[in-house]
């Protein structure tokens, strides 16, 4: 099952998708009321049989929960390794916060604060936790799994090149994290080991590769976050990035005003946005 968040005449709506512009309206306001029940993919199917008119939401707000954590994870693709060279070298997962004001959805736009941010891309798979949770294991970890989206962890490249430690300021920027356009239910796709994974800047490959390629799979980081870090219903965690990022191209090639970049992942979606100036 595919979901959406967007609005309507009375504010923010959950819908199931039907087609790629039509949605079937849902009792729910969002996902944090969706995950306020037991069995929300029980209840999702319940809405689905009761399926009202549907429509075409004028507006996609991001497929999440008011303000979920969200985590980043790095150094997951040995391309993207090896691009870094020296500059990313990891013995394990790393894994880093985004600030949730960082959020936007598909019809926002990525909007660069200042003439001299290095902007780049990074599409990553995501999962969508579905419950609450600490200390998982390997064996049962998919079963906080609720679903899957596409993040595109936008960088400001030229924050880290001055001060490696200033992550924050470097994936946290205002509208950096677009999130969606959809939640794919875990039930839909069968192998999430086995899903193309790729940016176009302006309709051009950038970056390609498959989920398959990453070292750490997801009960592994989610066993890894779990041990110290409680995860909530809503939450979202990325899987890495692969190699083509445009800090490591040569030469090096940085999101520009008027840019579109669209970050893929097969049987997930298209996140698409535009890129425009703050200054």
């Amino acid at each position: 099952m595919r979901l959406a968040r967007y609005l309507d005449d009375e504010g923010p709506r959950l819908g199931i998708v039907l087609a790629e512009n039509t949605v079937t309206p849902t009792r729910w306001g969002g996902f944090d009321e969706l995950f306020e029940i037991d069995d929300p993919v029980e209840a999702l199917r319940e809405a689905g049989e009761r399926a009202s008119t549907p429509v075409t939401p004028r507006h996609l707000l991001p497929p999440v929960v008011r303000r979920p954590q969200m985590i980043g994870t790095g150094g997951n693709y040995p391309d993207h390794v090896l691009e870094a060279k020296a500059e990313i070298n990891p013995t394990e997962p790393i894994f880093i916060p985004f600030l949730w004001g960082a959020i936007i959805g598909p019809a926002d736009d990525i909007v660069i604060p200042s003439p001299q941010t290095l902007t780049d891309y990074e599409v990553e798979f995501s999962v969508v936790i579905g419950r609450t949770v600490r200390h998982l294991t390997e064996d049962n970890a998919m079963e906080a799994v609720f679903g899957y989206t596409i993040v595109n962890d936008v960088s400001a490249r030229d924050v880290m090149a001055r001060e490696r430690m200033q992550v924050m300021l470097c994936k946290s920027v205002d509208t950096f994290l677009p999130v969606g356009p959809h939640v794919v239910t875990k039930d839909e796709i069968q192998d999430p080991y086995a899903l193309e994974i790729a940016t176009y800047l302006n309709g051009e490959v950038r970056q390609k590769s498959n989920t398959g390629a990453m070292m750490a799979r997801i009960p592994q980081l989610l066993a890894a976050i779990t041990a110290s870090v409680t995860l909530h219903a809503g939450d979202v965690v990325t899987t890495g990035t692969p190699g083509g990022v445009g800090y490591f191209r040569t030469p090096q090639e940085f999101m520009q005003p008027g840019d579109v970049i669209t970050a893929k992942v097969g049987g997930v979606g298209r996140l698409t946005n535009r890129v425009v100036a703050g200054y």
